[in-house]
């Protein structure tokens, strides 16, 4: 296994990196939906078919890519919808009609967080047109959604829409059995996670170098330089795990499920306890509206509740039954 990104590989984040950081700057998000319809952007570049077959019109890449991808997209704090897409073109498979409208960014796709018959649906994304995506381990459902039948509520990050409404909203238009798609989407929301971790460290050491008191800047105090030690230790533990994972995914290797569990819980610690700290370290600025700390803290507390919940993945990687079942719902403590 080959653990450090090649050639092309940089090539592809770095490309990445330059667009996202030009188009897409953290400022944004004091906009509300500050993100909404702008798939087409990433439609135009091929990011959307990164990892799609090229026969169904992507670039046939793999799960190394397609992380290298969603690692600079998490730095941005970039839109949660890419990710729902991206996951509904591998569950599309062979339906070349509706891989290539996915690709195209012609038929948004929100992503369902919650459904049961009596509590309902809740989803992140539109619900005016498009679909909706449910990713278990047991498999992965697109759905048609009836968005007259839903209503908007407020989420924690603005500048995300969520909707709810009854479970009679969404209708099943296709189902992927298995769980290879759920692990795939571990790994791109790992990926968005650490590359938030980074982020949130970035900002922190930046203004560390910066802001002075008593005639010396803050970061040659223990009390700064030791959190910023520990924001990069949190970083590069959760980054060699992801690296590591996704190899092991995209190589089909026995234990690369285990590797996948280790490497979000690791992203979910680093990326909760980095934005976290980021606030701490910028003091009385950390706190106010018109400051970007708290859109990565924001942002961070959203993709920690996709895919499952960390008490369930801890109980997944210690071997308990009762895991599987808790990580389909998203329950937490």
């Amino acid at each position: 296994m080959l653990l450090v990104p090649d050639a092309s590989e940089q090539e592809i984040a770095a490309t990445a990196a330059a667009f996202l950081a030009a188009e897409f700057p953290l400022a944004r998000l004091h906009g509300a939906r500050a993100d909404h319809d702008r798939l087409g952007e990433f439609a135009a570049l091929g990011w959307l078919g990164l990892s799609a077959p090229e026969a169904n019109g992507g670039s046939g890449l793999g799960v190394i890519e397609e992380m290298l991808f969603f690692y600079e997209l998490g730095r941005v704090a970039g839109p949660v919808g890419v990710l729902a897409q991206v996951l509904a073109i591998a569950a599309a498979g062979d339906e070349r009609e509706l891989c290539a409208a996915l690709i195209a960014g012609e038929t948004p796709v929100a992503l369902v967080v919650q459904r049961s018959e009596e509590a309902g649906i809740r989803f992140v994304g539109a619900a005016d047109r498009g679909y909706a995506l449910e990713v278990t381990p047991a498999g992965a459902t697109l759905f048609a959604v009836r968005g007259g039948d839903c209503t908007e509520v407020p989420c924690l990050d603005r500048s995300v829409r969520m909707h709810t409404g009854p479970a009679s909203a969404l209708e099943q238009r296709l189902h992927v059995a298995g769980d290879r798609l759920w692990y795939r989407a571990q790994v791109a929301v790992s990926a968005m996670l650490v590359g938030t971790a980074e982020c949130a460290q970035d900002m922190t050491v930046a203004y560390a170098k910066v802001r002075e008191t008593f005639g010396r800047p803050i970061g040659a105090y223990q009390a700064v330089r030791h959190p910023c030690a520990d924001m990069a230790m949190r970083i590069e533990g959760a980054r060699c795990q992801l690296y590591y994972a996704a190899t092991a995914l995209q190589e089909q290797q026995a234990d690369a499920r285990l590797h996948v569990d280790a490497a979000r819980l690791l992203a979910d610690r680093a990326a909760k306890a980095n934005t976290d700290a980021n606030i701490q370290l910028h003091g009385g600025i950390g706190v106010t509206e018109e400051f970007d700390a708290h859109l990565l803290l924001k942002r961070a507390n959203l993709l920690w509740r996709l895919f499952g919940a960390s008490q369930h993945r801890m109980r997944t990687l210690l071997g308990l039954d009762d895991a599987a079942e808790g990580l389909a719902h998203g329950e937490d403590a």
